[in-house]
Protein backbone atom coordinates (compact mmCIF):
# COMPACT_ATOMS: atom_id res chain seq x y z
CA UNK A 1 0.00 0.00 0.00
CA UNK A 2 1.38 3.41 -0.92
CA UNK A 3 2.15 6.02 1.74
CA UNK A 4 -0.66 8.22 0.38
CA UNK A 5 -3.16 5.34 0.54
CA UNK A 6 -2.01 4.51 4.08
CA UNK A 7 -2.50 8.14 5.14
CA UNK A 8 -5.99 8.21 3.60
CA UNK A 9 -6.94 4.97 5.35
CA UNK A 10 -5.57 6.24 8.68
CA UNK A 11 -7.61 9.44 8.41
CA UNK A 12 -10.75 7.55 7.36
CA UNK A 13 -10.44 5.20 10.33
CA UNK A 14 -9.67 8.06 12.72
CA UNK A 15 -12.65 10.03 11.42
CA UNK A 16 -14.92 7.04 12.02
CA UNK A 17 -13.78 6.88 15.66
CA UNK A 18 -14.17 10.64 16.05
CA UNK A 19 -17.70 10.46 14.63
CA UNK A 20 -18.63 7.98 17.36
CA UNK A 21 -17.00 10.17 20.01
CA UNK A 22 -18.90 13.20 18.72
CA UNK A 23 -22.16 11.24 18.94
CA UNK A 24 -21.36 10.45 22.58
CA UNK A 25 -20.84 14.17 23.29
CA UNK A 26 -24.49 14.73 22.45
CA UNK A 27 -25.32 12.81 25.65
CA UNK A 28 -22.16 13.02 27.78
CA UNK A 29 -19.71 15.76 28.69
CA UNK A 30 -16.89 16.04 26.13
CA UNK A 31 -14.29 15.67 28.89
CA UNK A 32 -15.79 12.34 29.94
CA UNK A 33 -15.86 11.20 26.32
CA UNK A 34 -12.25 12.30 25.91
CA UNK A 35 -11.16 10.31 28.97
CA UNK A 36 -13.01 7.22 27.71
CA UNK A 37 -11.48 7.68 24.24
CA UNK A 38 -7.96 7.89 25.68
CA UNK A 39 -8.61 4.86 27.88
CA UNK A 40 -9.87 2.88 24.87
CA UNK A 41 -6.83 3.90 22.81
CA UNK A 42 -4.45 2.91 25.61
CA UNK A 43 -6.23 -0.41 26.07
CA UNK A 44 -6.01 -1.15 22.36
CA UNK A 45 -2.31 -0.20 22.33
CA UNK A 46 -1.73 -2.65 25.20
CA UNK A 47 -3.58 -5.32 23.21
CA UNK A 48 -1.44 -4.67 20.12
CA UNK A 49 1.74 -4.92 22.21
CA UNK A 50 0.58 -8.10 23.95
CA UNK A 51 -0.62 -9.79 20.78
CA UNK A 52 2.69 -8.94 19.08
CA UNK A 53 4.68 -10.68 21.81
CA UNK A 54 5.78 -14.29 21.63
CA UNK A 55 5.20 -14.96 25.33
CA UNK A 56 4.98 -13.29 28.75
CA UNK A 57 8.74 -12.83 29.06
CA UNK A 58 8.90 -11.20 25.63
CA UNK A 59 6.00 -8.92 26.55
CA UNK A 60 7.55 -7.97 29.90
CA UNK A 61 10.95 -7.39 28.28
CA UNK A 62 9.53 -4.99 25.72
CA UNK A 63 6.88 -3.35 27.91
CA UNK A 64 8.84 -0.14 28.60
CA UNK A 65 9.86 0.10 24.95
CA UNK A 66 6.20 -0.20 23.93
CA UNK A 67 5.06 2.43 26.43
CA UNK A 68 7.81 4.79 25.25
CA UNK A 69 6.85 4.20 21.61
CA UNK A 70 3.12 4.80 22.12
CA UNK A 71 3.77 7.86 24.31
CA UNK A 72 6.07 9.38 21.67
CA UNK A 73 3.59 8.69 18.87
CA UNK A 74 0.69 10.16 20.84
CA UNK A 75 2.75 13.23 21.74
CA UNK A 76 3.77 13.75 18.09
CA UNK A 77 0.18 13.36 16.84
CA UNK A 78 -1.24 15.60 19.58
CA UNK A 79 1.32 18.30 18.80
CA UNK A 80 0.44 18.17 15.11
CA UNK A 81 -3.30 18.42 15.82
CA UNK A 82 -2.77 21.27 18.30
CA UNK A 83 -0.83 23.12 15.58
CA UNK A 84 -3.74 22.56 13.17
CA UNK A 85 -6.24 23.98 15.64
CA UNK A 86 -3.96 26.94 16.32
CA UNK A 87 -3.97 27.70 12.59
CA UNK A 88 -7.77 27.37 12.55
CA UNK A 89 -8.06 30.06 15.25
CA UNK A 90 -5.86 32.38 13.18
CA UNK A 91 -7.68 31.79 9.89
CA UNK A 92 -9.94 34.37 8.28
CA UNK A 93 -11.81 31.53 6.55
CA UNK A 94 -14.64 29.64 8.26
CA UNK A 95 -13.18 27.21 10.77
CA UNK A 96 -13.23 23.60 9.63
CA UNK A 97 -14.12 22.28 13.09
CA UNK A 98 -15.76 25.42 14.43
CA UNK A 99 -18.72 23.51 15.83
CA UNK A 100 -16.34 21.46 17.99
CA UNK A 101 -14.38 24.46 19.21
CA UNK A 102 -17.29 26.24 20.87
CA UNK A 103 -16.76 27.05 24.51
CA UNK A 104 -19.03 25.42 27.06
Amino acid sequence: MSKNNQDQLLRKLADSFITIANEHTEIHDKNEVNTAFMYAASRFCAYVAASSSRNLQDFQGRKKQGIDFFNAEFSRMLGSNMDNYEKAFQSEEPLRYEEFMKKD
